[in-house]
């Protein structure tokens, strides 16, 4: 197990389950509190989240290693920039690829050593982006930089050929919603270059919808009916906002090496990952989880796929039925899938 140098007093956390939207299960934050304090944020009071544990040590194996899960780790004060400097040193030191999500354009200060991580194709950066209206953002994330600077820093990321996106996440009811805006807000993001988009629903904070400025959007939470209209109408806006936009509302998957034993079982498990995600997005629960099941069981696999899959031991793993057993097989042949081709497709036409 590795250790970071003491002296930068990081929090590693380690989720039950790898987070597919970022592809991590290993979280490094610098701060117990956020220094944002955003007033929707579910992890203001972290202690009653479930699912996830402080560890000691990062794992030996070459993971992505996720950069801000209960705080944003580019804080105002500048003596968190150093702690995240030695992070970043000791990440790339030792191999590990990298996953930033932020709302600060201070992470540009780090732009060498994000260089480094990004020729080695090791990193990933997403900014959360709920609004380009600059009182609403006030509003909503308090301490937060303003719209206007993380959008700058997304463009000179990307300027210096450092792979980023955005995240619209959450969309709150009433409240960052409106279609016109988002159409604003995607298509500012993808002329700065953004490579996708990332959006999702809202998970309900009391403080949030106990606050008389929110009020629109409470009531609406108490009306369930009403509430799923109104998110089934937004999915499908996004989605096919995002499709005419050519942008992906997943992040791509750091890759291994073509000759790591894991790098199939990544490979193919990214693709249940998104073909589950895509059965979501479909309402098709059943489906949804059992692509789910699978991906997770593909991903925890240690030994070598490819040779379970030419060995015909594909069938042993509990979960994996026929159709999924033939989607694996393509992929591990192909480096592709039709099936995942043809459900995007499937799901551009449903919109």
């Amino acid at each position: 197990m590795h250790k970071i140098n003491p002296r930068v007093n990081p929090l590693i956390i380690r989720l039950q389950n790898m987070d597919f939207w970022y592809w991590s299960q290993y979280f490094v934050d610098i701060y117990q509190d956020c220094p944002y304090r955003c007033c929707y944020c579910n992890t203001q009071k972290y202690k009653n989240l479930k699912g996830y544990s402080f560890v000691p040590s990062l794992p030996e194996k070459n993971e992505v290693i996720g950069l801000g899960l209960l705080c944003d780790i580019y804080g105002h004060d500048t003596g968190g920039n150093e702690r995240i400097r030695n992070i970043l040193g000791f990440l790339d030191k030792n191999q590990y690829r990298v996953n930033i999500v932020t709302k600060s354009d201070m992470i540009i200060r780090d732009m060498d050593l994000l260089k480094q991580l990004s020729k080695k194709g090791h990193l990933r950066v997403t900014f959360t982006l709920l609004t380009l209206d600059d009182t609403l953002s006030l509003k909503l994330e308090g301490n937060a930089p303003g719209p206007a600077r993380r959008l700058k820093a997304l463009s000179t990321l990307r300027s210096e050929g450092i792979d980023a996106g955005v995240a619209v996440t959450p969309i709150i009811p009433c409240v960052n919603d409106d279609e016109k805006e988002l159409t604003r807000l995607v298509k500012v993001s993808k002329d700065m270059g953004a490579r996708w988009v990332l959006f999702s629903g809202f998970n309900p904070v009391r403080s949030f919808l106990g606050n008389p400025v929110w009020a629109e959007s409470a009531e609406l939470h108490t009306e369930k009916k009403n509430l799923d209209k109104h998110y089934s109408r937004i999915k499908k806006f996004m989605i096919k906002l995002l499709i005419q936009e050519n942008l992906p509302f997943r992040i791509p998957r750091i890759t291994l090496n073509a000759f790591d034993r894991k790098y199939y079982s990544n490979l193919v498990s990214e693709y249940l990952f998104n073909i589950s995600y895509l059965y979501e997005l479909m309402s098709n629960e059943m489906e949804m989880l059992r692509y789910r099941r699978a991906a997770y069981k593909i991903n925890g696999i240690i030994e070598s796929l490819k040779y379970k899959v030419f060995t015909n031991k594909l069938g042993s793993i509990r979960g994996i039925n026929p159709e999924i057993e033939r989607t694996i097989e393509e992929i591990i042949l192909n480096d592709s899938s039709t099936f995942y081709s043809d459900l995007n497709k499937k799901i551009a036409v449903g919109v």
